[in-house]
């Protein structure tokens, strides 16, 4: 994903005096139109389990509180979109502070009614699909892929059953700003009114040096199929090829707080995984979820050449399986709240989240 910039909180003067009941902030009889939206979520991980490496701090409740305010709107063929985010670092590497930051950034074009390009800070074609048969709440599966980057260019279309999309982003970065090279993902899929099925990829040029992420190929797909009105099922899946560094070298070290190094000896890790996941709609307000979850990274593998060593062997070995169980409750359909359990190696015990749309 891409680092997003940290940013004065002075920009979120933008939208005071903002109604948040009235999105629609202008328009015109040439169906021009500036729109506001935004959504306010208050939650966490319970019982997380630091080894899994992905939480900041070893504490038995991780706070994920998030806020979200944008301005989209759109002038004849051209639309536009700015977006704030206001998160906590909670990931591994991360602050733990509550941070403000551009999330979105981009201005796009209507070539037709059924085919539009974007460019600016936006995110990628696969990032929209990359867990697209997963309908529990939190995430399960992760597949890696590049999220939101600056400097992209993207294309979508749709015709008739089928939809397509391609980006371009020159010199991506992670989520915790190190260089990934250029980034070029795409998904093509089918959707009907019973079953939807994308296919995605993506591949990335490598960083040359700069960090430890070099080249990288990633496939995905994902399928939900709709067995009534009420029951869905969802799959899905994805390989990846990831290239990364074994070894640095130190090339500057004049201040030791802020050293140079080039990255050397980039080997490919195989990291795979997939879910099967159901959702069971009571009514138009109660909906059950559940979900069974694999997932294997060459760097847990000790028999590995470039996995860990036998005496750093994760307690859950080379591959873990999990399970989800969850229950959302919708008074409206701007809110939900959402709790969720977890049995088997899962990174947490339970989430809960409360979520406001406007």
């Amino acid at each position: 994903m891409f680092k997003k910039t940290a940013i004065c909180i002075a920009l979120s003067a933008l939208f005071v005096g903002v109604n948040a009941q009235a999105a629609t902030i202008y328009e015109n009889e040439n169906g021009d139109n500036v729109k506001v939206y935004g959504e306010v979520g208050v939650g966490g991980h319970f019982s997380p389990n630091y080894e899994y490496a992905e939480y900041f701090e070893d504490k038995s409740y991780i706070d994920d509180s998030f806020a979200t305010m944008g301005i989209k709107g759109n002038y004849d063929s051209v639309y536009y979109r700015l977006e704030l985010d206001y998160e906590r670092e909670n990931w591994k590497y991360g602050s733990g502070e509550m941070v403000l930051a551009i999330d979105k950034l981009f201005i796009g074009y209507h070539i037709t009614d059924n085919h539009a390009v974007e460019f600016g800070l936006t995110d990628t074609a696969l990032d929209d699909y990359d867990k697209f048969g997963d309908f529990t709440f939190d995430t399960t599966v992760e597949t890696g892929e590049a999220g939101d980057q600056a400097n992209t260019i993207k294309y979508e279309g749709n015709l008739s059953f089928f939809k397509a999309g391609v980006s371009y982003s020159y010199q991506g970065e992670s989520s915790s700003g190190a260089a990934l090279g250029d980034v070029v993902n795409g998904y093509f899929g089918y959707f009907s009114d019973y079953v939807d099925v994308v296919a995605g990829a993506e591949t990335r040029t490598g960083s040359e040096g700069k960090s430890k992420y070099g080249e990288q190929v990633l496939y995905a797909l994902g399928a939900r199929i709709y067995i009534t009105d009420s029951i869905a099922i969802g799959i899905n899946a994805y390989i990846e090829d990831e290239d990364i560094a074994q070894s640095s070298t130190v090339i500057d070290n004049t201040d030791p707080l802020n050293t140079t190094s080039v990255y050397n000896d980039y080997q490919t890790m195989r990291n795979k995984g997939g879910l099967v996941s159901a959702r069971y709609k009571l009514d138009k307000k109660w909906e059950f979820t559940g979900s069974y979850n694999f997932e294997e990274y060459e760097k847990w593998d000790v028999t590995s050449p470039y996995g860990v060593s036998p005496d750093r062997e994760a307690s859950w070995g080379k591959e873990r399986v999990w399970g989800t169980v969850g229950v959302n409750f919708r008074p409206s359909r701007s809110v939900i709240f959402a709790v969720e359990g977890s049995v088997g190696e899962a990174a947490q015990d339970a989430y809960a989240y409360a979520r406001v749309y406007f």
